[in-house]
């Protein structure tokens, strides 16, 4: 005795519920996981800390800063460093980065010889905060144009997260209980 689709009630919507759940895993989940990726690593400026199974907290600025940013969260004067966090798709891989130079550094954490042209803007941005009565800003530029290296802490803000594959799975299993109910 042979089956098919007409001898079991409700088959062929099952089957097209499957093929809905096998094309958005195959062109849709990659995309969904990058997305929720860089939301959450762009969050991680936001509670100014790295979120795994708890928020590690970034070290806080220890120089004052120009133009009146004091005050400002952590890394988040310009906005671009978060800004630039994205992701890419490579085969069945989500590859999300980062394309500017400074961001390993503040990830990572680690030591920057100061260079001559270094020193020559240190001293210039010395010179001009006297001149504008900043003593504290200047004497910041003065320790750096002396220095022999900058050291830059840990401030991690992309890597692997356990709240962040929990976050994905949670995503997915969602969108494929949708489809499939």
């Amino acid at each position: 005795m042979s089956l098919d689709n007409k001898n079991i009630q409700g088959a062929d919507a099952l089957l097209e519920k499957l093929e809905e759940a096998r094309r958005y895993l195959e062109t849709d989940a990659l995309t969904v996981i990058g997305q929720e990726a860089v939301n959450f690593f762009k969050n991680n400026f936001q509670v100014e800390g790295f979120v795994d199974s708890a928020v590690t907290k970034w070290a806080s600025r220890k120089t004052k800063r120009e133009g009146g940013t004091n005050g400002q969260k952590t890394l988040t004067k310009s906005g671009d460093l978060g800004d630039s966090i994205d992701f890419r798709v490579q085969g069945n891989t989500v590859i999300i980065y980062t394309d500017l130079p400074y961001a390993e550094i503040h990830n990572n954490g680690g030591e920057v010889p100061v260079t001559p042209q270094m020193k020559k803007y240190f001293w210039a941005k010395h010179m001009e905060a006297n001149e504008n009565g900043r003593v504290d800003v200047a004497e910041q530029y003065k320790y750096m144009a002396l220095a022999k290296k900058l050291v830059f802490p840990k401030r991690q803000f992309i890597g692997p997260s356990e709240k962040l594959n929990e976050n994905i799975n949670g995503k997915l299993t969602r969108d494929l209980t949708k489809i499939l109910s």
